[in-house]
């Protein structure tokens, strides 16, 4: 009988340890989620060069024709994106809408894509509010220094960023009346 009183004693304390340890795990997962929440309101930087960098001189053309360099007249939103990328199919939508509203419109929008011409066809749904770069050679990519994607800049005058993120949403200014459509 004592054998019994034992083995329920010893497994009821089991059994509380085993809970404590699960309260304290969805504690720690909770305040997890909190942090990442509060990461996610206030953007996360790009995997690149980081704000008040310059970016390293380039030269390419839109899917028009049309020259791109890092030397812009006023604020450029500035997009990176890969088809084989799936946080870049999600944040299509995201850029879409922020770009729809960017001062300057279309113009001072540019999505860049990285890969083979044909690529061209992931982004055309930001035509409208874009001008598409495809960047073949990575030199877009080597000039803003991005190590994954998706990449969101703005880029200021002379070539120097003055926003690095990975959302779009996130951009200071237009965040607040972003809807995510798209």
């Amino acid at each position: 009988m004592s054998v019994l009183v034992a083995v329920v004693v010893l497994s009821s304390a089991w059994c509380a340890f085993n809970t404590a340890l699960l309260v304290a795990v969805v504690r720690r997962l909770r305040y997890q989620s909190e942090l990442l929440s509060e990461v996610e309101r206030q953007g996360v930087p790009a995997r690149a060069l980081p704000r008040g960098d310059t970016v390293r001189d380039f030269l390419v053309h839109d899917t028009r024709g049309r020259p791109v360099t890092p030397v812009v007249p006023a604020a450029t939103l500035v997009g990176f994106f890969s088809p084989t990328c799936p946080s870049c199919r999600r944040e299509r939508a995201r850029f879409r809408a922020v770009a729809a509203r960017w001062p300057g419109g279309s113009e001072r929008v540019l999505a860049v894509v990285t890969g083979p011409a044909a690529s061209a066809r992931f982004l055309r749904r930001l035509d409208p509010v874009a001008r598409i770069v495809v960047d073949p050679d990575s030199a877009m990519r080597q000039a803003f220094g991005i190590e994954s994607f998706p990449a969101i800049f703005v880029l200021a005058g002379a070539g120097c960023l003055s926003w690095t993120g990975i959302h779009a949403d996130a951009v200071p200014g237009l965040a607040a009346t972003s809807s995510g459509a798209g």
